[in-house]
């Protein structure tokens, strides 16, 4: 059995695990089925995260909206091992979470988007205009 200080040790583990570019895949709020979200920001008191949904493909919706379609994020499954195939991360709906929403057991962690798709998520993310200026100092500092 391990002791106390080894599992509240992992629980930091988990906690930092939970840092810009980290792909989950779990349940979420009003979703019939598990997503993958990509954490693009990170309050300084790790308290909020600022988080994108990643879809198999863009929904007509957003398609017929030049504006939301400005903002998906197209992903290559070659990329990524935790993708079959190109997906898309839909910027135009940031989620602000709290931290503890990807601490539960239900949400696995996948992996790390490369540099590129991150700048490019975050930035589309600021374009959105689905933020405030705060919001936008507090999860991505100056970009």
């Amino acid at each position: 059995m391990a002791s106390r200080n080894t599992l509240s040790a992992l629980d930091g583990l988990r906690e930092l695990s939970i840092a810009p570019g980290a792909v989950y895949l779990g349940p979420w709020a009003d979703i019939d089925h598990e997503k993958f979200l990509i954490v693009a920001g990170v309050a300084e008191d790790r308290i909020l995260v600022c988080s994108v949904l990643i879809n198999s493909e863009i929904n007509p919706y957003i398609q017929k909206r030049p504006r939301m379609l400005s903002c998906q994020v197209m992903l290559k499954g070659d990329d990524y091992d935790f993708l079959s195939h190109d997906s898309y991360a839909n910027c135009a709906q940031p989620i602000r979470a709290k931290l503890e929403s990807f601490l539960v057991d239900d949400m696995k962690y996948c992996g790390l988007l490369n540099d590129t798709d991150l700048d490019l998520v975050q930035q589309r993310i600021i374009a959105s205009g689905m933020l405030t200026v705060t919001e936008i100092n507090t999860f991505f500092g100056n970009k």
